[in-house]
């Protein structure tokens, strides 16, 4: 085993820590383990006679911890069939109330006039589906363990894998769902709020951004613009869909997705977490790091490449030349909880042993049905300087 006699370096750090020196190089290198994927001839025997194999002293097997992005999606995914049928029925208008002309003169009732009622139907079908698998060898991998339970301990953290394999791609798809659903609000030019561009104007300022995301005027304006939208969503309008349907989202009843560049622009300089918090209490909140990837060529987090959506919509489909949507500087989301949803939602684990051969196969399977209702009320908070 690698012995490292470190007094000197040791007497080094603590002078400058207590600052007896002034900050000097510290040479660190082969210091600290950084892990090698085998174990060398160099250092693999004691250090008093040589001859000794080191042995592992302990195994850390390690998995991911993960949770559902977006639970609230999963509403009311069905078993049977192949099509999920959204049925509608519209408000009624008003009519002339002729209980109050009985007696008067060309008085004619309308008992037997027919009148339907005024219904919208949609049909979501479609799935998407992939799997995991992996094969597990009866004896091939006992001389890689000196105990049943160290070897069980393994096999664990392979099925472990394999659902955090499975949550990822759950919580991906998921996000995806949520950009497409920008990317189509965005195509359809409808419920698009450049807050951003509406601050400067009325206020004659010219911050881009990255600026606003720092500046507690805009971003006090902001969460006043956003408290607005969520509640006019929730009386009946046909403003917020494409379809010119009527609908109502209830605050309980919402997604309320919102990028982590805003949400702690607002906790740190509006010096208050109010609004944070009264998003918390919607029990569709999210808060994520970014929509669709934080790494550019100029590295990574940056707002630039957070807030950025570059899709070709769902509704491309079949077009000779599909359009992209590119939008740039998205900080939010609001939707009634229907108009991004799953249908379907089958995942299924199963193994098969071939005793000739002595493996095991594993497996993971999901096929889900995603969906982007826009005849359900959303609306896409954007901070575009226009640049």
């Amino acid at each position: 085993m690698k012995v490292n006699q470190m007094y000197s370096l040791l007497n080094d750090i603590n002078q400058q820590l207590w600052s007896e020196d002034v900050q000097a190089v510290e040479d660190l290198s082969g210091i600290i383990s950084m892990g090698t994927s085998i174990i060398g001839n160099a250092f693999g025997t004691d250090k008093f006679l040589n001859t000794l194999v080191d042995r592992i002293g302990k195994t850390v097997i390690r998995t991911l911890d993960l949770e559902l992005t977006f639970p609230t999606m999963f509403m009311d995914s069905f078993e049977f069939g192949a099509v999920l049928q959204k049925i509608t029925v519209n408000p009624f208008g008003a009519m002339n109330n002729t209980e109050w002309d009985v007696g008067s003169g060309g008085f004619q009732s309308d008992l037997m006039t027919i009148v339907k009622p005024q219904i919208s139907v949609k049909y979501f079908q479609g799935v998407d589906t992939w799997k995991f698998q992996v094969t597990i060898p009866d004896d091939m991998l006992f001389t890689a363990f000196q105990s049943e339970a160290a070897m069980a301990n393994f096999f664990d953290a392979i099925i472990g894998s394999m659902t955090d394999s499975m949550t990822i791609s759950i919580n991906n798809m998921s996000r995806t769902a949520v950009n497409n659903f920008i990317a189509e609000k965005v195509k359809a030019s409808n419920s698009v709020v450049n807050l951003l561009g509406d601050y400067n104007t009325l206020f004659g300022q010219t911050l881009t951004e990255k600026e606003a995301l720092h500046d507690k005027e805009f971003l006090r304006y902001a969460v006043t613009e956003i408290g607005k939208w969520m509640k006019w969503m929730s009386e009946p309008s046909m403003a917020y869909n494409t379809d010119g349907i009527v609908r109502a989202t209830a605050r309980d009843n919402a997604h309320a997705i919102f990028i982590t560049d805003f949400i702690r622009g607002c906790d740190t300089y509006l010096l208050s977490d109010s609004f944070h918090n009264d998003l918390l209490k919607l029990p569709g909140f999210v808060e994520i790091g970014y929509w669709q990837s934080n790494k550019d060529a100029g590295g990574y987090n940056d707002f630039d490449t957070n807030g950025t959506i570059n899709v070709i919509p769902s509704s491309e489909e079949g077009q000779l030349s599909p359009t992209p949507v590119v939008q740039s500087g998205v900080i939010g989301v609001y939707c009634d909880r229907q108009a991004i949803a799953v249908g379907i939602d089958k995942r299924k684990a199963g193994s098969w042993y071939n005793a000739i051969d002595g493996f095991e196969q594993i497996k993971r399977s999901a096929t889900v049905q995603y969906i982007n209702d826009l005849s359900e009320s959303g609306v896409i908070f954007v901070i575009d300087d226009g640049q």
